[in-house]
């Protein structure tokens, strides 16, 4: 149950965007290639991405505690740290510590990967490394990592989702922060740390950032060379940026398209070229956006469950996300992870599953579609409306306040000779002045009833 339980996200600078760029305007990809692949994102319409790591294990969803400033609740130190609060480099060291106790014994890749495809989504995006450092994968630039002899998993994850999520048909994507809080060549601890950024003068020792720069090209090539097709390289940390932390982005881009050809690179909040879709997190913006874009919204509170029971939010709200970002030209990116021990919580499965089930009756004027025409707009007595297009195919989506579909009359404009609803029944028309008129008595759905217009 979620009634009086505060599922409220954090703002925007627990994902890493604040600091971005100025902004000049989107820049569309001139590598034909990109600009392909681009299109075939946007048809991917329903993804996931998944966050799990050491935060996970002291019941937090991100590194963002070892930030040395306080933005908000986000920002916090765990609960579970026995020292003084006020002692930053002590809880530096504990943090890092919980690497050797972070075992996650319940994790089961392809459980979640069979949840994601019941669900009806497309693609996964995996966290390889968060801010903290800790590769989920097995680096060899680090041994802050998953698959290290001291560390608790011992298992390399990233291999066991890509592989877990390619064989459930979903295409996978590549999380990787630009920060690394771990790294000597990023925060140097025999100086004072102060925020997120670097700590000391890059102007006075280049070399020790140009080592920063190597490692980080060092670690996404391997990403890239060694678990195989990626369809994003989702770059985190919007603040790593030239000039204040010049970090070779054209230099990534090029490597990360060498090695796979036309790779759909995201430098979020970052915006420029490197920035091929636009990423606007929990939030969905209210009117058509031109350029491609993915609004990433969590299922619970946080980026991943904090308790085996964690609540999650009403799959009406999800469902109604899903129908405005699409018909605003959006993709829909979920944001869900296991908790401490892997675990999936029921409440996860369980809105999984719901989603599933609305999308095995609705997905097909869902998935693929785009905005439909401007000019066309329709309203109704009970519900709210939205349409989107599809192979030339109007399709009117009545979004409701609760679970249940009120009765409603929906007016919209244009001549239709037929509203067929999706898992029932046609319907009558009746078309005057320009505009046509169609009365819904039930739904088969809950959440949201979807209907397909024909024309006359």
């Amino acid at each position: 149950m979620t009634d009086n339980v505060d599922l409220d996200p954090a703002g925007l600078e627990a994902a890493g965007a604040l600091g971005g760029s100025e902004d000049l305007g989107y820049q569309w990809p001139t590598d034909p290639l990109v600009v392909k692949n681009l299109k075939h994102w946007q048809d991917l319409t329903f993804g996931v991405i998944i966050h799990w790591g050491i935060y996970s294990a002291i019941g937090q969803g991100g590194s963002w505690s070892l930030h040395r400033d306080n933005l908000g609740w986000f920002t916090d130190k765990s609960s579970q740290f026995p020292g003084d609060p006020n002692d930053d480099a002590g809880y530096q060291d504990w943090y890092y510590d919980q690497a050797k106790t972070f075992r996650g014994e319940d994790f089961n890749a392809s459980e979640w990967a069979e949840a994601c495809a019941r669900a009806g989504m497309k693609y996964c995006i995996f966290t390889t490394k968060h801010h903290d450092g800790f590769c989920m994968y097995d680096s060899d630039y680090t041994n802050f990592k998953a698959t290290s002899e001291s560390s608790g998993l011992r298992r390399d994850i990233l291999r066991e989702v890509v592989d877990a999520f390619r064989g459930a048909g979903l295409e996978t994507g590549a999380y990787f922060s630009k920060a690394d809080w771990s790294h000597p060549c990023y925060w140097d601890r025999s100086k004072r740390i102060h925020d997120r950024f670097h700590n000391y003068d890059i102007e006075s020792q280049p070399k020790r950032w140009q080592r920063f720069v190597e490692f980080t090209m060092d670690q996404i090539t391997e990403i890239l060379s060694h678990y195989g097709p990626m369809n994003v390289l989702w770059l985190d940390a919007g603040w790593v940026r030239a000039p204040e932390e010049p970090i070779g982005i054209d230099d990534i881009a090029a490597r990360a398209r060498e090695l796979q050809p036309g790779i759909i690179v995201v430098d979020r909040a970052v915006h420029g070229p490197h920035e091929n879709y636009r990423t606007p997190e929990q939030e969905v913006p209210e009117g058509v956006l031109d350029y491609p874009w993915e609004a990433c919204l969590t299922l619970t509170k946080e980026w991943c469950s904090l308790s085996p029971d964690d609540p999650v939010k009403p799959t009406s709200s999800i469902i109604a996300n899903l129908i405005k970002i699409v018909s605003r030209g959006g993709n829909y990116l979920l944001g869900i992870g296991p908790d401490a021990t892997g675990h999936m919580p029921g409440s996860v499965r369980r809105g999984l599953r719901e989603i599933g089930e609305w999308m095995d009756v609705c997905g097909t004027g869902i998935m693929a579609a785009r905005p439909a025409d401007p000019d066309i707009t329709a309203h109704g007595d009970n519900l709210e409306w939205y349409l989107t297009s599809k192979d030339s195919h109007l399709f009117a989506w009545g979004v409701a306040n609760e679970n249940n579909v009120s009765p409603d009359r929906l007016i919209v404009d244009g001549e239709y000779a037929l509203a067929r609803v999706l898992g029932g029944s046609d319907l009558e028309t009746r078309v005057s002045g320009g505009r046509t008129v169609i009365d819904i008595s039930s739904s088969p759905t809950q959440y949201a009833v979807g209907l397909e217009l024909i024309e006359r």
